[in-house]
């Protein structure tokens, strides 16, 4: 198996507080399945406490705490206007009692992801097609960013694509190859605007990556002329 560490920036980032949100989950997910790498974290994070300690304190406009307190107000005023969501639990034919086994293995899968994701991941409206085996969802969108879910059926393939972006994919359950290395949970795959792959599940158990670019997939092929035309 092969792992690419994140690098000692991307901690220091996460550290500031000057890392994007998609990189953060990155980190955070790995850091729940990686003992080591929630080490290195946490490790990090306690330096720039005490740096951060050390520097003089800023000042705090008056009104600060009750800006604060309006934002929470308005935001679970929000929330309570949403009201509860409803469910149908009409049992009905074959058909449903078939479709709702599929769901409840599909939530069954989203359950037993690493925290960070879980939570985002749950909240979403379910996974899209994105291939033959392949379902994607997207969880997080930040200034040209992207943080997204990845599920490859045993033996299917993610289509053979490069890179306009930095790609950064986490194994969460399963494993892949891409034709350079083989990957599997808790290890990062990266790939830059050099790098063409076509990453394909292990076979024998269902691949759920978590995948973070900071810019847009190049496809090539058959899919990467569909793309250019429709970039046009």
């Amino acid at each position: 198996m092969t792992n690419h560490p994140l690098g000692d920036e991307i901690y220091t980032a996460y550290a500031s507080g000057a890392l994007s949100a998609p990189m953060r989950l990155l980190l955070d997910a790995q850091a729940a399945v990686n003992a080591d790498v929630a080490q290195a974290r946490d490790v990090v994070e306690t330096m720039a406490g005490i740096l951060l300690e050390q520097e003089t304190p800023a000042s705090m406009m008056p009104d600060a705490l009750a800006t604060l307190f309006d934002v929470i107000d308005s935001e679970e005023a929000g929330l309570g206007e949403a009201g509860p969501a409803r469910f149908d639990s009409r049992a009905g034919s074959e058909r449903s009692r078939n479709a709702a086994s599929k769901a409840g293995q599909a939530i069954d899968e989203l359950l037993n992801l690493p925290d960070p994701v879980r939570d985002l991941a749950l909240d979403q409206g379910g996974w899209s097609f994105a291939g033959p085996g392949v379902r994607n969802m997207t969880l997080l969108n930040e200034d040209g960013a992207k943080a997204e879910l990845i599920r490859i059926e045993p033996g299917r393939g993610v289509p053979h694509h490069g890179h306009d972006c930095t790609e950064f994919t986490l194994v969460l359950t399963g494993g892949f190859s891409d034709g350079r290395a083989s990957y599997g949970p808790g290890e990062v795959c990266m790939a830059n605007p050099d790098t063409i792959h076509k990453p394909v599940a292990d076979e024998g158990e269902v691949c759920i990556v978590l995948a973070v670019t900071d810019g847009p997939l190049a496809f090539t092929g058959a899919l990467g002329w569909i793309q250019r035309a429709l970039s046009r």
